[in-house]
């Protein structure tokens, strides 16, 4: 498992000065893993799971589970979501609802086991969260990176919600199983991954601006997971069992990371936010949202290319900034845009500017201060940046999605989401130091003209 275990049990005592621990401890990723899901059950003293999955994982690994369960004389109850017959299933109130009703009728159930990997994985967690179960995972494709998190991303009020969950006290990845995952599953789980090129320097980033909590440590795991996904490309592309076992693992060191931080920084930025912000637009508009990797990719793609131009600028004029700070577009244009923009899920965006004060001129001028006075660093960064021609490169040999309107995003949904993604999440990213700069206009009509079709 290529040092997972060392991150086990109490956890360690971290150079950042924080002590890093995950619920997390039993991960078996095998042929035949499925199989050792009741001494797994036995082991951890639970007598009754409750199993959720959707007509699809149950499909995939489901019917399996349930059948190893009978043959060892575990009793459960089994709750199957229905699918979507063109997609997939949305994480949002109704599937969650639908789930928490299965479980309000059985109180006998003392553990909640997801048989899938994404909205299941993340509905399943959630769940157990709030009704003080614990949880366990029998993942069914390598598709996503929350796989041992302590959070679950969610549609609430027609807005991309992150609410604190259970990671799973055990992970079951039969390799059986992960093996025939659909191509644009392991693709996306690879875009995930692929992703962290860009958030990682984000991190950085804020580091540097705001002196945000940055730890090497974690940085460096999850700098391993992109590493080793970085070097499977051809083999996912394959389906061979070697690079399935890398990226599955490569998944987990993602939520490990997550885990240790106590938030999504090591694993989100600014291409994360222009994904939530593309499904968002999906809900709005009763169409069925992409794979949330595939569309981390294609936003990669584009958020390196802003790190390509920022590498190439010239040091700005940072007086003439500061005096032009009040002269922004006013709160009430701002709020207008945000109406359009968000639609629906408006209040929690105009919520949050109150706190972030991400658009007021005071917080501007402090943060222009800051980013004159480490001009140089911010600029090394840029250059340090992969190169968006590299990651396109892999997402090609992966069969996976390069560009928005490859997967039904318009033109001005990628203008727009350059512009007013950064809204989603009070997390510092290129996207606001460009908006900083008074750039962002700038940069969202080259890079609509460049990757909107």
């Amino acid at each position: 498992m290529s040092g997972i275990e060392q991150y086990f049990g109490e956890g360690f005592d971290c150079a950042c000065g924080r002590h890093h621990r995950t619920a997390f401890g039993n991960f078996e990723l095998s042929h035949g893993a499925i199989k050792k899901l009741p001494e797994i059950l036995k082991n951890l003293g639970f007598k009754k799971p409750f199993l959720l999955s959707d007509t699809n994982t149950h499909l995939a690994a489901g019917a399996e589970v349930e059948e190893v369960l009978k043959a060892s004389g575990i009793p459960f109850v089994s709750h199957i979501l229905k699918s979507p017959e063109n997609g997939n299933l949305t994480p949002d109130e109704r599937t969650f609802g639908s789930a928490a009703m299965g479980l309000s009728g059985e109180p006998s159930c003392d553990v909640v086991v997801s048989v899938g990997s994404g909205t299941i994985n993340d509905t399943g967690r959630l769940l157990s969260f709030l009704t003080g179960r614990e949880f366990l995972l029998v993942m069914t494709a390598p598709s996503m990176d929350g796989l041992v998190s302590g959070v679950a991303p969610m549609i609430y009020n027609d807005l991309k919600t992150t609410f604190p969950a259970h990671a799973p006290l055990a992970l079951i990845g039969d390799l059986d199983v992960l093996v025939k995952a659909p191509d644009i599953m392991i693709a996306a789980g690879a875009g995930d991954i692929i992703g962290k090129y860009n958030c990682l320097n984000d991190w950085k980033l804020s580091r540097i601006v705001n002196d945000e909590y940055y730890c090497e440590t974690i940085a460096g795991i999850m700098g391993e997971a992109v590493r080793k996904t970085a070097e499977s490309v051809n083999g996912l592309a394959a389906h061979e069992e070697q690079a399935i076992a890398d990226l599955t693992e490569a998944l987990v060191f993602s939520g490990l990371a997550m885990d240790f931080s106590g938030n999504s920084r090591p694993a989100s930025g600014a291409e994360h936010h222009m994904a939530h912000y593309w499904e968002m637009q999906a809900l709005f508009e009763k169409r069925h949202a992409n794979l949330h990797g595939t569309e981390v990719g294609i936003g990669a793609v584009i958020a390196l290319s802003v790190y390509e131009i920022l590498a190439g600028m010239e040091k700005p004029d940072f007086d003439a900034l500061k005096k032009g700070a009040y002269g922004r577009m006013p709160y009430e244009a701002w709020e207008q845009e945000m109406r359009r923009c968000y639609k629906e899920g408006v209040d929690a965006v105009l919520t949050l500017e109150k706190t972030a004060k991400k658009n007021d001129p005071e917080e501007l001028i402090a943060r222009l201060d800051r980013i004159e006075a480490h001009w140089d660093e911010i600029i090394a960064l840029a250059k340090s940046a992969p190169s968006p021609e590299k990651i396109d490169e892999m997402l090609l040999t992966l069969h996976g999605a390069r560009r928005p309107y490859e997967v039904g995003i318009s033109k001005d949904k990628v203008h727009d989401a350059i512009m007013y993604a950064k809204e989603l999440r009070n997390r510092y990213t290129v996207l606001q130091l460009m908006w900083d700069l008074g750039k962002l206009p700038e940069v969202a009509d080259v890079l609509t003209e460049r990757y909107g079709g």
